[in-house]
């Protein structure tokens, strides 16, 4: 996560919104075949991929609704669902999708699904997800603190 992290960071200073993060679009190299096999993650090397949606955020905001669903933000999600693009958004919709991303790799699926769109949209509108009490009160605050449905929290 803090490969993640950082390089997100390097990409939102530089004004450039990814808008499909996902498990699939972060790769992991490593650095001996000994590492890979005992998959030593303190020695891999992450990397984000696929800058097929990115954008360069040259206004405040942009509305162009893109990504995969199971990991959008709840902003882009309502403009698909309203066919309308009411609500702009910032690179703040990366933050959720790195909120889903840390949930799957640590729950083992992902915190919002559903069998349609439309019950994808309601449950992510509801915002209600469940995290093993097992996780530490410091990771529960940091995945809650990313899946937020107000972008301004």
């Amino acid at each position: 996560m803090k490969q993640i992290v950082s390089a997100l960071n390097y990409l939102h200073f530089n004004k450039i919104i990814h808008r499909d993060l996902k498990l699939d679009n972060i790769l992991v190299n490593f650095p001996s075949v000994n590492d890979k096999n005992s998959l030593n993650m303190m020695s891999a090397i992450v990397k984000i991929i696929d800058f097929g949606f990115a954008t360069k955020l040259n206004k405040p905001l942009t509305y162009t609704a893109l990504g995969t669903p199971t990991n959008m933000d709840p902003v882009i999600l309502e403009n698909i669902k309203t066919g309308i693009p009411n609500a702009g958004y910032n690179e703040k919709v990366d933050i959720w999708s790195l909120g889903t991303i840390c949930y799957e790799m640590l729950v083992g699926h992902i915190p919002f699904s559903g069998k349609s769109f439309d019950e994808l949209f309601q449950r992510v509108k509801q915002g209600k997800y469940s995290l093993p009490i097992t996780l530490s009160k410091e990771v529960v605050s940091f995945i809650n603190g990313m899946l937020q449905q107000d972008p301004n929290q």
